[in-house]
């Protein structure tokens, strides 16, 4: 007897109907589709028992006539192909003819519909591929198409199915995505005869998020930079650097506007929040690609669920960028103009302004002298240098803050910032946060985190070019002999920072000259830290280990030389701050990948107090 046999060709539709057909996520995503390229306006969808029971799609679409609604269940029935060459140029959702084919072998179907010229339509009903009923009947224009029992001829497919939640959270994703691609049609879901979404149409993607995700979620979100590369447009909205998810499942990509799951570009999403978010946390996005027809291939999937760019990388590393400025541009754009007035005060660590006792009274009318000598500068003016007459004496010491004057020209640029909204610093929290007002946000600044970012950027801009400043008394540091040997090896790289190293007596060395801005600081630290960096590293090639070294001791000097929590900072160094800040490399981040700025919205503010 021949091992081989070749099955009944109902048993071989079953089983090609199953690589279309896996759950009932897939069922929704195909009729949604067909009610999309029916140029549908509003499309409602009926979902019981997660889909095992019932699915049903009623749209107002074009509709079909009696012939096409036989024609549709037949295998590679489409109106959206003649030939092979055609897939090279596809515009519509549903193109291979296997979807109602697929469908109605493994469940029983039911379709109505009717087109604008028809005075009737028909009712159709299909099961396992076969014609069961036809009539005729009036019904509205478009199609209504129900589809019961999934996979009741199938046991062990139906076997497989997931629990009901998972089953119609894929519902709800798949409906989710359509919404977002399709903001001009009006969606209605409905569960269990409960109506659980309804999104009229918009003009806007954000205003649809809202719909789908609430208000608050809307408001946490920010417009992708726009930028257009010869075939390639990158559009959409992601989360700012304070809001995120415990998984990735408010992440949405959209090729030409089809909703897909790439592994690649979900992961080129997330790299642009390198350093930016807190471990196993993950932003929302919503990102829609457009390229030509033919930078694309859609047909490498059974469900159409993944895409092949012609030149993948290219996608991924401008969305990746994409994201990375974005998220710096928004912070730039809260750090915008600057507003001072004259009766600023100061918020303590009791959250209440300035008691009225003798000294703080003294304290407020000195600056308030300060202010009066000398209109403070608008934002788009050159920064201010700090003189050391203008500071108070119990506030830090003005080195901290100075920057040379030659870098200014270099690292900072006013033109980025004449257009920025009005910008109000409000005063400090517990002499660590700098607290400030843009428009409807509250946005609190780390001192110590933002400054140490300025410092950085601005020891970056000499990368190995640095004189140190010679030391009165050389710091002597005791190491063992094998710390010895490793910082023989740094000692041309670490002159090169301004760090001058001697080696003095058998076990010791002589810092003899310090970086600018922590000369008068213990450097015993920073040289251990080094030694660290150093046998770190020490497994990278030459140039990938210098510049790796180079970051982490610019990292260490940074923080060495910004002002720390608990510093008194006046208004004019708090607004110092911020416009070096605004224009660094990386806003958002410290050296170390701490956040620099929290932003609390007015929709969050006015929730908490019941306002809203």
């Amino acid at each position: 007897m021949n091992k081989i046999k070749i099955l009944a060709p109902q048993e071989a539709l079953k089983i090609a109907a199953g690589e279309v057909i896996e759950r009932p996520s897939n069922i929704v995503k195909e009729v949604i589709e067909n009610s999309i390229d029916a140029q549908s306006t509003q499309i409602s969808l009926y979902i019981e028992d997660s889909g095992k029971k019932l699915i049903r799609i009623v749209d107002n679409g074009c509709g079909m006539t009696v012939d096409d609604a036989k024609l549709c269940f037949i295998n590679h029935a489409t109106s959206k192909i003649d030939k092979l060459d055609d897939l090279l140029d596809i515009h519509s959702f549903g193109f291979r003819g296997e979807a109602l084919s697929s469908i109605s072998t493994v469940s029983k179907v039911t379709l109505i519909t009717k087109t604008i010229d028809s005075e009737l339509g028909v009712k159709i009903e299909y099961s396992e591929n076969k014609l069961l009923s036809e009539q005729n009947l009036s019904c509205a224009t478009g199609t209504d198409l129900q589809i019961n029992d999934l996979f009741y001829n199938i046991p062990v497919r139906k076997k497989f199915l997931k629990q009901d939640e998972t089953e119609w959270n894929q519902i709800l994703n798949t409906f989710n995505a359509f919404c977002l691609s399709n903001t001009n049609i009006h969606f209605k879901l409905y569960k269990d005869e409960k109506l659980i979404i309804n999104a009229p149409a918009v003009e806007k993607l954000n205003d649809r998020v809202s719909q789908l995700f609430g208000h608050n979620f809307g408001q946490n979100l920010i417009w992708l930079i726009e930028k257009n590369l010869k075939e390639i447009k990158i559009t959409g909205l992601i989360s700012n650097h304070n809001f995120w998810q415990y998984g990735k499942h408010k992440i949405f990509i959209f090729v030409n506007n089809r909703y897909i799951k790439d592994v690649e570009i979900t992961k080129a999403l997330v790299k642009g929040y390198s350093g930016v978010l807190p471990p196993m946390r993950f932003p929302a996005g919503f990102i829609f690609i457009n390229v030509p027809a033919d930078f694309v291939d859609i047909n490498v999937h059974p469900k159409k669920e993944e895409v092949r760019f012609l030149k993948p990388n290219t996608v991924n590393n401008l969305l990746q960028n994409l994201v990375k400025e974005s998220l710096d541009n928004n912070i730039k754009n809260l750090l915008g103009k600057t507003n001072f007035t004259n009766n600023h005060t100061s918020i303590q660590e009791n959250n209440m302004p300035y008691a009225a006792t003798e000294n703080n009274m003294a304290k407020n009318n000195f600056y308030t002298q300060e202010l009066s000598q000398e209109v403070v500068k608008d934002f788009t003016t050159p920064f201010i240098q700090l003189e050391e007459t203008k500071i108070r004496p119990n506030i830090l010491r003005p080195r901290e803050l100075e920057f040379e004057s030659e870098q200014l020209s270099t690292i900072y640029t006013i033109n980025s910032v004449e257009t920025r909204s009005e910008f109000k610093i409000i005063g400090q929290f517990l002499r660590t946060y700098i607290i400030s007002e843009n428009n409807d946000n509250l946005v609190l600044i780390d001192q110590h985190a933002a400054h140490e970012r300025i410092i950085y950027d601005e020891l970056a801009q000499n990368f190995e070019n640095k004189s140190g400043i010679r030391l009165m008394f050389p710091e002597i540091i005791n190491l063992n002999e094998q710390d010895i040997e490793t910082i023989k090896i740094a000692i041309p790289f670490l002159n090169k920072q301004g760090i001058d190293l001697e080696l003095f007596g058998k076990n010791q060395i002589a810092i003899k000259s310090s970086p600018p801005k922590i000369q008068n600081q213990s450097l015993k630290e920073l040289v251990f830290e080094i030694l660290e960096s150093i046998k770190e590293f020490s497994n990278l090639d030459e140039e990938a280990f210098r510049k790796k070294l180079n970051d982490k001791v610019h990292a260490q000097i940074s923080c060495k030389a910004a002002v720390k929590a608990g510093d008194t900072l006046s208004f004019d160094q708090m607004e110092n701050i911020i416009k070096k800040l605004s224009n660094t490399s990386n806003p958002l981040l410290c050296p170390h990948g701490r956040p620099t700025t929290w932003i609390l919205n007015k929709n969050f503010v006015e929730k908490n107090f019941k306002r809203k």
